[in-house]
């Protein structure tokens, strides 16, 4: 097969040994597996379903995969085959792979994701013939059936989890499984591996759409119309009994900065078992003392993505039967406080430079690490201990339910969401807590990545925490904690306690002190509390404009960057030649980087952390002729 990227005629799928490595067309994940390719780190092979295709399939408003795209999948497909020498449905050897989604922009679990994808009731009973491991090959099955019948089908999960119970022989359970798809979807399960291939592509586009993508691209302020790409890749499997296992590794710790690699590992186990926090999971330092040469080998390459990402990397990886492969690496998610330390350090180590660092760290992690903190000299009524996932203090009222955490926080109260686990269903509550606490997981858990994402504080795997989430009670250790009742929680020491607790200011550590003083240096607008005289205040883009205009958006979340952009494109519009802008309360969430423009002062309180960093962005500038989008982000320029 030609390597998809090679030809005139434009291709809607790129395989990972194409030339063409840009994250709007291929997604992050697509971008990522081309570029650790390139870098020739052990990647098993695949392919990548671009964002035009689904605009495609969206444009031709009708089920299925357009033509072109699918003469192209068959094509590949049989590429892959070629390439690793099994064949979709070969009762013996067959060729297994994932299906996963891959936006521009991250959205850690929000979107869906397909395993084992190619096994049937033959392939999977030569498989375990072929391993001589019965238990392998219909645990493997159990897997694809049950997200094949979730994630597919749409069937709800608890019907899915009543239909196969945990304690239910694999074998047992494929067969049970595959009778409760044929009954609540109405068609049987697909023996045929293509006939798989084609609803999973499907499904993955349709869960652009979900409720939880949705949600979370309204808080984080991501368009709809980027889409998703699709990432097929051949299996590697972290499940066999020998010398194998699955993780996840940053290559800095995303709590703290701190420059020593941060991991979870699980042997036995496939990479949705770490990220989706539903196992206790092992420090990484298992790896190192069960197969030193597999961890050698996985230390030699965290370097090398650092260097060609100029950035912490968030890597995903997997054991196979002592054969190290990386899965994913992608710029990894962090809290403020490692934002703060981790651009600073780079900037030490010469990977970026100092303006860089500036434009790195978000506003809003300026404004969570100056939030209060634990008073030291309290009693503190300890409730638990876990993983600290997610820096930060915050008190708040116990909830175990998300609905019921959104529609709380809605009425005004501060909530704190403690559930055995979280799941991309969870986003919404997520968002709307102050912090968040898991009986289960680790740094590396959906709950720890996605609080630390939206400046949560987090406690993950909580020692002796039982939640009942329908009972709306939880047990910490024999003490019995009720919805309404105050708990404080600090996700720097993991601690939970009961009642109030006395918070204080924070202060800066040597590297915020370090960043705010080179933004003090960058900065040439005057901060100041006064607002100034004879501006006209634009609330909106709507609003009328003068030749001078205070821009004063309310913030409500990170998708009011965005009406800030529009606000101020319209200001210049209309012929605005001097421009102050109100630094928004409550910009705890996101980050505002506002157009260059004819900036003469930035409204806000001068001893603001985020302020002297939102200041140092404000690059005065003559009324520019006109925009470009860089990054999802407007950044205006003068004409040459």
């Amino acid at each position: 097969m030609s390597r998809a990227g090679t030809h005139t005629v434009r291709r809607f799928i790129h395989t990972f040994e194409s030339p063409v490595e840009n994250p709007a067309l291929l997604g992050g994940k697509g971008a990522s597996l081309v570029r650790m390719r390139a870098l020739g780190l052990p990647t098993p092979p695949g392919f990548t379903i671009s964002t035009d295709g689904w605009r495609a399939r969206r444009e031709a408003d009708a089920d299925g995969i357009p033509a072109q795209i699918a003469s192209e999948l068959a094509e590949c497909v049989s590429w892959l085959e070629s390439d690793l020498g099994r064949r979709f449905e070969d009762p013996q050897d067959p060729l297994l792979v994932s299906v996963r989604s891959g936006a521009p922009v991250s959205m850690p679990g929000m979107m869906d994701t397909i395993l084992n994808l190619g096994l049937s009731d033959e392939t999977a009973a030569g498989l375990a013939a072929a391993t001589e491991d019965e238990t392998f090959a219909y645990t493997l099955f159990r897997r694809l059936l049950e997200t094949f019948a979730t994630v597919v089908r749409g069937i709800d999960g608890e019907l899915v989890a009543a239909a196969a119970p945990k304690d239910l022989a694999p074998r047992d359970a494929c067969a049970r499984l595959q009778e409760a798809i044929a009954q609540h979807s109405g068609r049987p399960f697909p023996q045929r591996a293509c006939e798989q291939l084609s609803e999973a592509i499907q499904a993955v586009w349709r869960s652009w759409d979900s409720r939880r993508a949705q949600r979370y691209r309204r808080y984080a302020g991501i368009p709809d119309d980027l889409g998703t790409a699709v990432t097929v890749q051949a299996m590697v499997f972290g499940t066999y009994p020998q010398e194998s296992g699955t993780g996840v590794v940053f290559t800095r710790d995303p709590a703290t900065g701190s420059p020593q690699a941060y991991g979870d590992y699980l042997a036995r186990a496939q990479g949705e078992d770490v990220v989706a926090g539903g196992h206790d999971t092992e420090p990484l330092d298992t790896l190192r003392i069960e197969m030193p040469a597999v961890y050698a080998d996985l230390e030699a390459a965290l370097p090398r993505l650092e260097a060609a990402y100029r950035d912490m990397c968030d890597v995903e990886f997997t054991v196979e039967r002592g054969t190290l492969w990386i899965l994913q690496a992608r710029a990894g998610q962090r809290s403020g406080a490692a934002a703060v330390r981790i651009a600073v350090d780079l900037v030490d180590e010469g990977l970026i430079a100092m303006e860089d660092a500036i434009d790195r760290v978000p506003v809003a992690a300026m404004t969570q690490l100056q939030a209060p903190v634990f008073a030291r000299e309290q009693q503190l009524d300890v409730l638990g201990e876990g993983t600290p996932s997610s820096p930060g203090a915050a008190v708040g009222i116990a909830v175990f339910d998300t609905a019921r955490a959104t529609e709380l926080a809605d009425a005004g109260q501060k909530v704190v969401l403690i559930r055995p686990e979280t799941s991309p269903e969870d986003i919404a509550g997520m968002i709307s807590s102050v912090a968040i606490v898991t009986a289960v997981g680790g740094r590396t858990s959906h709950a720890a990545v996605v609080a630390r994402g939206i400046g949560r504080p987090a406690v993950c795997g909580v020692k002796q925490l039982d939640v009942d989430p329908a009972a709306a009670v939880a047990h910490f250790d024999g003490r019995t904690i009720r919805e309404g009742e105050l708990v404080a929680v600090d996700g720097v020491a993991g601690i939970i306690a009961a009642g109030d607790v006395r918070l204080v200011p924070a202060q800066p550590g040597p590297r915020v002190a370090r960043l705010l003083a080179w933004c003090d240096e960058r900065r040439a607008l005057p901060i100041s509390a006064e607002v100034p005289d004879g501006y006209t205040t634009m609330g909106g883009p709507t609003d009328p404009v003068s030749e001078r205009v205070l821009i004063d958006v309310d913030w409500e979340g990170p998708e009011s960057s965005g009406v800030v952009t529009r606000t101020v494109t319209a200001a210049l519009d209309g012929g605005a030649s001097e421009l102050a802008l109100v630094l928004p309360e409550g910009l705890v969430e996101g980050d505002l980087r506002p157009a260059a423009g004819p900036w003469t002062q930035l409204v806000a309180d001068p001893d603001s952390w985020s302020a002297r960093l939102l200041a140092a962005r404000l690059q005065p500038q003559e009324v520019p002729a006109y925009s470009e989008v860089s990054g999802g982000l407007r950044n205006v320029h003068k004409p040459a």
